[in-house]
């Protein structure tokens, strides 16, 4: 066995077998695992794709929603995680293309070739013969790894290729170890969009090719005998990834196998590196001081200490075939799941739908504004919950603003608040036009004299860029654009409870229905940033991105 020159101070080993006790039965033994890397799929892509294949591997154990990339959310630094059992900190891999070569941040550890210890590293020093083997279609990611440390490496141009290759090797050398990666539905996100039709029917075109894997081990007779691991890398939005948006950094992450409970939720918060620790929590290995990462302990049917407490049976969650936004008609709300074994109930008010809910049976007509939530049931489960804003909007003919926005951000001038399009939560989004130290107001034309419900003001509180919400908004009506009376006004202590956190808000005014053809609205700039800020005394920003007239 080739002993590893570990370069660190005070290198030692931890032996996992003392930190995690069974409180009942026996620690799982696993003689086979197999780790599928599924590249580019987050927990709610998971869920809107149908895949019986993996969703049978979850009926037959456990899966989680809450487990989380490492940043950034790209490719080589979350599976060197996932592989390497700590995060880029330690493991030094921050960005695609690293190499033991070039690299701007040297591991914390190392072997005599540069690398980090990975799980391969351990099976190799600790359990001398095991086979091991890594098929998969991404080349840049066999360099993050010591090629001595690997029994089998196979690079195929296709993912359909790689199974092909890895399911006749698995079969006749049944190895201790085998991570296959699958790159497809990264490539289609990035070419076609995450959500899109393309990316879904990706996912679900990988769940099929798994199934001939399942197949074969169950033909062979020992597909019971193996630990399977399903995990994906980030997920992604539009057609790229590495931010922080939720849909980015958080991943399903899937074991079956011997000792693993079955059909259940884990409902522990977890990481992606954590992976390579559960391995060797089931090999029995020891690993490295420098591995920041633990066993999922709320898998195993003998950590009761965690596991008990995950009773809750998986269920997909529901998806809207129309998306959060400002209509000017009347769109038919329609939700889809995976498993057509379910019952779909919904509210429109916003609150948490229940067992007691209504059944979605038929799609609903958004006729005027409302917040549709939607969850799924079977039998005592529920799934997360899904729900879709629908802001139904009159048309304004014209608008004008009795001032412009500064320079610095004057989006398309007053047509920026009538576009339909809400505005990210960077302040550069030109969805947002803003004003340094002056007041917002504005007079929309609604062309005919109309009936209205409701106004509500998209605005950006982020302080630690000089910008703040309103310290108030006033509404008043007029039929003939001359004699204006007040319809509403939100005062700062309303602004202060929707916009108490950094980010997008929309502030809603509290009216009683109306007729007229104008609405002027005034949205007061607070004046100078408050005592205790950077910038006290200096002028305050006001941003704005929509106005809503229902």
């Amino acid at each position: 066995m080739k002993k590893l020159l570990y370069i660190t101070a005070g290198f030692s080993l931890v032996i996992l077998a003392l930190l995690f006790r069974c409180t009942s039965s026996v620690r799982p033994e696993a003689r086979h695992i197999i780790l599928i890397g599924i590249d580019g799929v987050g927990a709610d892509d998971y869920q809107h794709a149908r895949t019986p294949h993996l969703d049978r591997l979850v009926r037959k154990g456990a899966i989680s929603l809450k487990t989380r990339s490492v940043m950034p959310t790209e490719s080589a630094p979350n599976w060197a995680s996932h592989l390497m059992g700590a995060g880029p900190e330690q493991h030094g891999v921050t960005a695609n293309g690293w190499t033991v070569d070039h690299h701007t941040l040297p591991p914390t550890v190392m072997d005599e070739q540069g690398y980090f210890p990975s799980i391969f590293t351990l099976i190799r020093d600790q359990i001398p013969g095991a086979a091991t083997g890594f098929f998969h279609d991404w080349k840049g990611l066999a360099g993050l790894l010591n090629p001595d440390d690997i029994v089998k490496s196979e690079y195929s141009a296709d993912y359909r290729k790689t199974l092909d290759k890895a399911i006749p090797w698995i079969l006749e050398e049944k190895p201790m170890f085998t991570f296959i990666y699958i790159g497809h539905p990264d490539e289609v996100g990035h070419e076609h969009g995450w959500r899109s039709q393309a990316y879904i029917s990706a996912v679900e075109e990988v769940d099929q090719a798994l199934g001939g894997l399942f197949s074969a081990l169950a033909e062979a007779g020992w597909h019971d005998q193996v630990h399977f691991i399903v995990v994906s890398d980030h997920g992604g939005v539009g057609h790229g990834h590495g931010g922080l948006s939720l849909d980015e950094f958080t991943v399903p992450w899937i074991i079956s196998g011997p000792g693993v409970i079955r059909d259940r939720l884990i409902g522990q918060a977890s990481d992606v590196v954590n992976t390579a620790p559960t391995i060797a929590y089931l090999l029995g290995l020891e690993t490295p001081f420098e591995w920041t990462g633990r066993p999922v302990l709320g898998a195993f049917e003998c950590e009761k200490d965690y596991s008990a407490v995950n009773k809750t049976s998986y269920v997909p969650k529901p998806f809207s075939t129309v998306d959060d936004g400002i209509y000017a008609g009347s769109p038919a709300v329609e939700f889809t799941v995976s498993d057509t074994g379910c019952t779909v109930r919904f509210t429109t008010d916003g609150s948490v739908p229940d067992e007691r809910s209504s059944v979605f049976n038929h799609p609903i007509l958004a006729l005027k504004s409302m917040f549709i939530s939607a969850v799924a049931f079977r039998n005592d489960s529920r799934s997360e919950m899904e729900t879709v804003r629908v802001f139904r909007v009159l048309p304004v003919e014209e608008i004008t603003m009795d001032s412009l926005p500064s320079p610095e951000y004057p989006g398309a001038g007053a047509a920026t608040l009538i576009d339909r399009q809400r505005a990210s939560d960077d302040f550069r989004d030109p969805a947002w036009i803003g004003f340094r130290g002056s007041d917002l107001e504005l007079v929309a034309d609604l062309g005919e004299l109309r009936e209205v419900s409701g106004i509500r003001l998209g605005s950006l509180n982020l302080p630690a860029s000089w910008i703040f919400p309103p310290s108030r908004v006033t509404a008043w009506a007029s039929v003939n654009g001359q004699q204006y009376h007040e319809v509403g006004r939100l005062g700062m202590d309303k602004m202060q409870q929707v916009c108490g956190n950094p980010g997008p808000c929309l502030l809603t005014l509290s009216v009683t229905p109306f007729k007229a053809r104008y609405v002027k609205l005034q949205a007061e700039n607070t004046g100078v940033c408050p005592a205790g800020h950077p910038g006290q005394g200096q002028p305050a920003w006001l941003f704005a991105d929509e106005i809503l007239i229902e």
